[in-house]
């Protein structure tokens, strides 16, 4: 069954995979912070062949609108080498196909979709290749005839390590009138590689009591990855991952966290980067973990130094993180 989304979202054209065959979830996924407390439960409730309520495999339709329209992820097709232009070493585009189908007995105006597929255990997400012609038609309105159907295609990249990892696709669809999408959740394997072994960045969770943790460990339902740095003088950037476990049976409404990154020992605030408008959000399905990469400028002399990290969610509550910078 599809999910409303609480609160607005940004339609976002991001995600996933080729065609998707069949789910084989990754055993190593999030054990959260069972280390902290026994009644936490496991990330993945389910046997690893088993998908939670609430996700379907590809090629399974799901009703939106009461019924009125389906919407079905009917799977990723991998594009020859020049055919999208942009591409970096190490990855492939593909193009994924979604299928909206009027259920109805009258012309009716399509609702709006936005797709963001998340790979491997921590649920990175996956580009939009550059060349993304095939979505713009997504932007009109589209009339569909009864009983009929539109394709929509979206051009993605993922890493070619990526193949036989567990992708999950998350679909917003927004009917039109509305402001809030209803969520639908696909999941299955990559192909074309061989099956993959257990993400040795696999969550482990938090030492209990630990009030301070240390870059590329999990805290509770939040991790703060290690920052890397790349260029030179003011162009300075840094990066790290920020990963959030779902640990419920209900979709979340996005990572929904703000970090304030601080540097040196005398904690100069260096960047505050906050969800929607310093990086890319979307629902994360039920028994799930969604990652995405932040970036922040990185003053010279901070380099080398010591850097802390204030997780903060939509309630205000607080993580902190320390590490280095490079």
């Amino acid at each position: 069954m599809p999910v409303h989304l609480r609160h607005v979202l940004p339609i976002v054209l991001l995600a996933g995979t080729v065609l998707i065959s069949g789910c084989a979830d990754s055993d190593s996924e999030p054990k959260a912070d069972g280390q902290t407390t026994s009644s936490t439960p496991a990330a993945r409730p389910s046997p690893s062949t088993v998908l939670p309520d609430g996700i379907v495999k590809p090629g399974t339709p799901l009703p939106v609108g009461d019924g009125a329209w389906t919407v079905t992820l009917q799977g990723f097709e991998r594009q020859p080498a020049e055919a999208v232009p942009g591409v970096p070493a190490g990855s492939s585009a593909y193009t994924a196909r979604v299928t909206v189908a009027n259920q109805r007995a009258q012309v009716a105006t399509a609702p709006q979709t936005a797709v963001t597929a998340r790979y491997g255990a921590l649920g990175r997400t996956a580009a939009e290749a550059t060349d993304s012609s095939a979505s713009s038609s997504t932007d009109e309105p589209q009339q569909v005839r009864p009983n009929g159907s539109v394709d929509r295609d979206v051009k993605l990249v993922l890493p070619d390590q990526a193949q036989g990892l567990p992708v999950t696709v998350t679909v917003e669809a927004t009917e039109e009138g509305l402001a809030e999408p209803e969520l639908l959740f696909f999941e299955g394997t990559l192909p074309g590689g061989t099956a993959a072994s257990p993400d040795p960045q696999a969550p482990q969770g938090a030492p209990a009591g630990q009030s301070v943790t240390p870059l590329g460990q999990w805290n509770g339902q939040v991790r703060v990855g290690k920052v890397t740095v790349s260029g030179e003088g003011a162009s300075r950037t840094g990066s790290l991952e920020l990963s959030v476990v779902n640990r419920s049976g209900d979709p979340m409404s996005g990572l929904g966290t703000t970090l304030r990154i601080l540097t040196g020992q005398e904690l100069h605030l260096a960047a505050t980067v906050r969800p929607v408008y310093g990086y890319r959000d979307a629902a994360i399905a039920p028994y799930r973990t969604a990652t995405q990469t932040v970036s922040f400028r990185v003053p010279k002399t901070a380099v080398g130094g010591p850097v802390t990290v204030e997780a903060v969610d939509a309630g205000g509550s607080k993580v902190t993180f320390e590490g280095t910078i490079g």
